[in-house]
């Protein structure tokens, strides 16, 4: 059954997450001036903040885990520019080592679970076999009315009995 209920509350999730995309790639083209001039960071079309941090000579040589820790409390500091533009509770930051280099790509984007592409393709279909056979139920009971009355009156007769 909630295979069934999921093709109709996805569409409703779907809204969401576009709206919310919308409102999110709004709030960060109106403050690329803010975030790059404070933070060095960029803003691409989608609406993604991004940025790069550059580790230092001491922590180049350190272990991985101590240069995601830099990095970590370097991303720290954008933590109250988030907050001013009022994207602090949505945003989340993606880490990713730059290669060949001692630096980390740093994209901070919410998280959308049905903004893809393989799941909306998955509800199209799915929404379409659904209503196909809503389709094909309530042409049958139109067309054989009579028939669904006369099964109705001997179900009932059948349990009174």
């Amino acid at each position: 059954m909630k295979w069934f209920t999921n093709t109709f509350t996805y569409w409703r999730e779907l809204y969401r997450d576009i709206r919310m995309w919308w409102i999110f790639r709004k709030t960060a083209r109106r403050s690329v001036e803010l975030l790059n001039r404070d933070h060095g960071l960029r803003v691409d079309w989608l609406g993604r903040i991004y940025g790069v941090v550059n580790l230092p000579e001491e922590v180049q040589t350190a272990s991985l885990e101590i240069q995601q820790a830099y990095v970590l409390q370097q991303i720290t500091k954008f933590g109250q520019c988030m907050l001013d533009i009022g994207l602090a509770d949505i945003v989340y930051p993606q880490i990713q080592k730059v290669n060949k280099t001692s630096s980390f790509l740093i994209v901070l984007w919410p998280v959308f679970d049905d903004l893809a592409l393989l799941p909306i393709l998955g509800n199209i279909i799915k929404s379409t076999f659904v209503g196909l056979i809503i389709f094909m139920i309530g042409k049958f009971g139109y067309h054989n009315i009579d028939l669904l009355v006369v099964l109705w009156e001997k179900t009932v007769t059948w349990i009174k009995s």
